[in-house]
């Protein structure tokens, strides 16, 4: 039985998630990996099978956590636009509590093989039809003005996708302001409230 060091295997999974981020799947090799961690290239396969299974487990990670959060809040037996505000929240704090991630579930998913591609995308459908079931039953509640609900879905997902570009942790919103205030936005845009 091989024991795999699982610091060692953590620190090379941070490091190629920055460096997917930075330089991009097909720009970055498993030598500049394994020298920003601090090891041989070859030694990495001690602890990795390869620069694709890399990219697999990061993407799947990423989305594993937006189910975790995303899942028992639309199971809620609550009221819909609560749960809608709240599914938003929750995939922001996804996105801002692992920008590098977020960064590449992205768009570095592209690079992965036609079979793992196929998986991903069947994912990420069933993802985004849970946000399509809540806007669909916003709007047979007539709570919600879209003729529309695969654009709409679209359009809430895209501006939410996008936060990893901009957003800085350290700057003047928590994760948590910029999720309510993003909800507030798609709810209402930026109609003026007062005449």
């Amino acid at each position: 039985m091989v024991l795999v060091d699982e610091s060692r295997k953590e620190q090379i999974w941070r490091v190629a998630v920055r460096l997917f981020r930075e330089r991009g799947f097909p720009g970055t090799s498993v030598r500049d990996i394994a020298e920003a961690v601090g090891i041989q290239g070859g030694s990495l396969y001690a602890h990795v099978s390869s620069k694709d299974d890399l990219l697999w487990d990061i993407v799947n990670h990423s989305a594993d956590r937006f189910f975790e959060k995303l899942t028992p809040i639309m199971e809620q037996d609550q009221d819909v636009m609560p749960r809608f505000r709240q599914a938003i929240i929750a995939h922001v704090d996804v996105i801002t509590s692992d920008l590098d991630a977020a960064a590449v579930y992205s768009t570095e998913w592209r690079h992965l093989s036609p079979e793992r591609r196929e998986a991903f995308a069947a994912r990420r459908d069933e993802y985004e039809a849970m946000f399509r079931n809540v806007i669909r039953e916003g709007m047979e509640q007539r709570l919600i003005a879209t003729s529309d609900e695969g654009f709409a879905t679209l359009f809430v997902l895209s501006a939410l996708n996008w936060v990893y570009q901009w957003f800085k942790p350290d700057g003047r919103l928590t994760a948590e302001e910029l999720g309510k205030l993003m909800a507030e936005y798609i709810f209402d845009g930026l109609r003026r409230r007062t005449s």
